[in-house]
């Protein structure tokens, strides 16, 4: 994309000074990344790998009836 780091902080609305400390750091907030990604064109991907591949449920009842089982509670013994 040819960009420079004081133009792709000026696309972004992302700080120069967090910019660098992602490039060097990786450190960076999370609405800094997005805005990065926007400008870079990586937002589709990002939200592509986050969507989930099935729904194990076919309903809200499924759900229920899992939490249920998993919630079974047993008492601890006394010494």
């Amino acid at each position: 994309m040819e960009l420079t780091q004081e133009g792709l902080a000026r696309r972004s609305g992302v700080s120069l000074p967090s910019l660098r400390k992602f490039e060097q750091q990786g450190a960076i907030s999370l609405e800094a990344l997005l805005k990065l990604l926007m400008v870079v064109g990586g937002l589709e991907n990002l939200v592509k790998a986050l969507e989930p591949d099935t729904t194990p449920f076919s309903s809200i009842d499924e759900v229920l009836k899992t939490e249920t089982e998993k919630t079974t509670r047993k008492r601890g013994s006394r010494k």
